[in-house]
C-alpha cells in the first residue's frame, strides 16, 4: 500500500469545511496579518550640499555669549554696504536727540521722551547689525550697552563691525587660496591627461 506523502497528510489535517458562514467571520487578532507597504524605488538620487556648516565664537570668554556664523558668506559685502549708510543716519539721528537737550533738563517728561526715541533709535540700529551678519550679533556682543557706546576711539556698532569683519576676510582669504590650489592642481591633472591623449594618438 502506498504510503501518502507528508505534504498529503499535512494538507488533511489542517482541512477544514468553507463555508459561507465562515467566510463572513469577524477576523480575530491571532488572524491579522501585517501587511508593510514597500515605497516603489524611484531613479532619484540624493544629493547632500550642507556642507557649510557655521563656526562658534565664544565672546570675551563667557561661555553664555557663543555667536555662530557662517564665515563663507560672501554676500556680507552687499549687506555691510546697504545697511552701513543707514546706520550713519541712525548715528546722526541719536546725535540730535542728544544736541536739542538743553544744558540743564528738569522735566522728566522731556527726559523720558528723548531716553524713548534713542531706544528706538538702538533697536533700529541693532537690527541692521543683525541683518549684515545674518545673525543675533547685537544680543551676543551687545547686550550690556547701545550701539553707539565708545569703544576704542569708535562706536560699538563700529567696533563689532570691524571685529567680526576680519573673521570673514581672514576664512575668504583661505578659502580662495585652498580653491586656487585645488584648481591648479586639477588643471595640471587636466593638461598631462592631454599631453598623453596627444601621445598616443
Amino acid at each position: 500500500m502506498a504510503k501518502k506523502s507528508t505534504s498529503k497528510l499535512f494538507e488533511d489535517e489542517v482541512k477544514t469545511e468553507v463555508t459561507e458562514e465562515s467566510m463572513n467571520a469577524p477576523v480575530t487578532e491571532e488572524e491579522k496579518v501585517e501587511t508593510k507597504v514597500e515605497t516603489p524605488a524611484d531613479d532619484i538620487q540624493d544629493i547632500d550640499l550642507s556642507a557649510i556648516q557655521k563656526k562658534r565664537f565664544r565672546i570675551n570668554g563667557d561661555n553664555s555669549k557663543i555667536l555662530e556664523l557662517n564665515t563663507s558668506d560672501m554676500r556680507i559685502a552687499s549687506r555691510l554696504k546697504e545697511a552701513y549708510p543707514r546706520l550713519n543716519t541712525l548715528m546722526d539721528e541719536v546725535a540730535d536727540e542728544f544736541n536739542n537737550l538743553p544744558d540743564e533738563v528738569e522735566d522728566e517728561e522731556t527726559l523720558t521722551k528723548v531716553a524713548d526715541a534713542v531706544d528706538k533709535i538702538d533697536k533700529k540700529m541693532r537690527d541692521e547689525i543683525d541683518y549684515i551678519f545674518d545673525a543675533n550679533v547685537s544680543e551676543v556682543c551687545g547686550s550690556d550697552g547701545s550701539m553707539w557706546d565708545p569703544i576704542d576711539g569708535m562706536f560699538r556698532y563700529e567696533h563689532i563691525i570691524d571685529k567680526l569683519a576680519k573673521l570673514y576676510e581672514n576664512n575668504l582669504d583661505k578659502e580662495f587660496a585652498d580653491m586656487k590650489r585645488r584648481v591648479e592642481t586639477k588643471a595640471g591633472k587636466y593638461v598631462k591627461l592631454q599631453d598623453h591623449n596627444k601621445k598616443a594618438k
